[in-house]
């Protein structure tokens, strides 16, 4: 089934940034089962490194040798993300760490239909589509501007850049998924906020638009040198995937379909009890005029 995949060009860069002194970014790039994911730390110190790289591990762990039925591999990457977020609460009281998180996105690509694919995400690190010189953020921030619809900069400054939603927030925790189609010369950029914040949407259009005929990693150099060139003011994480070629639909046998429908439905059931995110009163929101 494997040469049914498509033929997809993919990078994957990190950077500590130029004001930070250690990364607590964590990146993953599995090209043989066309996973990608990016997770950045928090807490400062060890605490964001090991939230992250937990969360890549567990990731690369269950992946690794895992099933091509597409709802298998989604379940995968739930139950994966649930147990990180208890284990990284766990790991943050034994070493009496305050505020130990880390937000996740993650690109699944489809096994059997490659005009598919999954994203998952918690926190603020996106993914972006590039199309028909178009750029299109594929997921929303779990952040109270982006909860409450309001533009940021007319937050008050205690709200600016705080997340509803993470790894390591416990009972809080819920994981986001949305299905997604693929087309040929598709381009995607799974990121932190270390670019998204430093790099206007339109720049890293114009930036892969520019360079679409390079190599996903002259793109992700590029967008991670930008980001650095203004100001590098957070770590930097950048994986560019580009769609070369969309692999041939696969039939699965009557075992496989029944497989399927029965992580499907299990899926489900495991992203039911996600809460709802409370959103804060408009007088506390606001910065006073």
């Amino acid at each position: 089934m494997l040469e049914s995949l498509s033929k997809i060009d993919a990078y994957a860069m990190t950077d500590v940034g130029k004001v930070r002194k250690n990364n607590e970014d964590a990146v993953l790039l599995l090209p043989k089962t066309q996973c990608y994911v990016v997770s950045d730390g928090m807490g400062g110190g060890k605490a964001g490194e090991v939230a992250s790289a937990m969360m890549v591990q567990e990731i690369e762990s269950a992946l690794t040798k895992s099933s091509t039925v597409p709802a298998e591999r989604e379940g995968l990457i739930i139950r994966s993300a649930y147990k990180v977020n208890e284990l990284i609460r766990d790991y943050a009281e034994q070493h009496n760490y305050s505020s130990m998180g880390a937000t996740f996105v993650c690109l699944l690509m489809d096994t059997w239909h490659p005009s598919m694919a999954t994203v998952f995400h918690a926190g603020d690190s996106r993914i972006y589509r590039i199309r028909e010189k178009e750029i299109e953020q594929i997921t929303e921030d779990h952040t109270v501007a982006a909860t409450s619809k309001v533009d940021e900069g007319k937050l008050a400054p205690m709200f600016r850049g705080v997340l509803t939603n993470a790894l390591g927030t416990g009972s809080e925790f819920f994981l986001e998924r949305t299905a997604i189609d693929v087309q040929d010369d598709d381009i995607y950029i799974v990121c932190s906020d270390g670019l998204s914040r430093m790099v206007p949407d339109s720049n890293i259009l114009y930036i892969c638009e520019t360079l679409q005929n390079e190599s996903s990693e002259t793109i992700c150099k590029e967008l991670i040198d930008t980001a650095l060139g203004c100001g590098g003011r957070d770590n930097v994480s950048v994986i560019v995937i580009k769609i070369k070629r969309l692999g041939s639909e696969y039939q699965p046998t009557d075992e496989e379909s029944k497989l399927e429908s029965e992580a499907q439905v299990r899926n489900l059931m495991d992203l039911s009890d996600t809460p709802p995110t409370e959103v804060i009163s408009a007088s506390e929101l606001f910065k006073k005029q």
